[in-house]
């Protein structure tokens, strides 16, 4: 049987004993506020806070044997260098591989823009020490498509290496570009057998009802096999009319569970479904990792949902550990 994974996870850090940062603009949203306030991060040393909790949960997690951790990288210049102020949230793939180091629950995935200047030597650096790359193209505004990166391309398949690349809209950050979340960007992927498994599934929240990309993740999925989705951010209240659709019959096979952790998530919006009591029950769980897989589960999400991303997986894991 194969293991529980969560493909989507978030590591942040603000620059304090770490190579993280977070762009003055985004440490004044109201996303960044309510999460460090949720979190009960503390001021005087936030990284090692985040990271602490974060191994925390994912040791303490009883629905998960994995979780994959996302570095996270920026925005870049015509140059190739990157623009500080422009990248809101900046994770380097060294951070999350050694903070992954620290629980063999913990599957690093790293984020190479492939705008950068030095990003084939990136890749091959800190490839073979990944189960994935995350592309977060809205954010890191690039065209996963532009001809220009099929040598970076080339490199992920010579690698061996999956992408789990964002579709639909991207809220979260500030000064995305949307139009970066059409999954039919990530095509030329595809077509060279790369798995893509796409965040979000392609859906957009109700801010941005016009920019659903779900009829082009269809037809990714119906044009390779190697197209996947995963349900991050699905139990929250701008997603939460989304887990039913994808539980439909054509999907079987073909989606994964993601958290989207530390996006807060809750059992509220599940109410007329599945009652007071029940609700209740699922927000008395503690573990945020676990309540999302309780949830997904309570509204009649397959064991497969949270198992299938193991044997994608699997090769990744076992070398990564073979070599720790």
């Amino acid at each position: 049987m194969g293991k529980r994974i969560d493909l989507h996870v978030h590591l942040a850090g603000a620059g304090q004993g770490s190579n993280c940062s977070i762009s003055p603009r985004m440490r004044r949203s109201i996303q960044y506020l309510a999460l460090t306030r949720l979190l009960g991060i503390s001021r005087r040393d936030p990284d090692r806070a985040y990271a602490d909790h974060l191994v925390s949960l994912v040791e303490g997690a009883l629905e998960l044997d994995h979780a994959c951790v996302f570095a996270m990288d920026g925005v870049y210049d015509a140059h190739g260098e990157r623009i500080p102020e422009q990248s809101h949230l900046y994770v380097p793939n060294e951070y999350a591989i050694d903070v992954c180091r620290r629980s063999d629950k913990l599957l690093p995935v790293i984020s190479i823009n492939p705008q950068r200047q030095d990003a084939l030597a990136e890749l091959e650096r800190t490839g073979p020490q990944a189960v994935a790359l995350k592309w977060l193209a809205p954010m890191q505004r690039f065209d996963p498509s532009s001809a220009r990166y099929e040598p970076f391309r080339r490199l992920l398949k010579e690698l061996d290496l999956p992408v789990i690349a964002h579709s639909g809209t991207e809220h979260t950050v500030p000064g995305g570009v949307q139009k970066l979340g059409d999954p039919e960007l990530c095509e030329p992927l595809l077509k060279l057998g790369i798995p893509v498994i796409f965040a979000h599934c392609g859906t957009c929240t109700f801010f941005s009802p016009g920019l659903d990309q779900v009829p082009a993740f269809d037809r990714m999925l119906a044009r390779y096999d190697c197209a996947f989705g995963d349900t991050s951010g699905f139990v929250t209240p701008v997603r939460a009319g989304r887990v039913r659709q994808f539980m439909a019959p054509r999907y079987a096979g073909r989606i994964f569970h993601g958290s989207d952790f530390p996006v807060p998530i809750s059992a509220l919006p599940f109410l007329p479904a599945l009652g007071f009591e029940a609700v209740r029950d699922l927000e008395r769980i503690a573990n945020p990792l676990d309540k999302d897989v309780a949830i997904k589960r309570a509204m009649g999400m397959p064991e497969s949902v949270f198992t299938g991303a193991y044997d994608l997986l699997t090769s990744r894991i076992a070398r990564i550990k073979g070599r720790a």
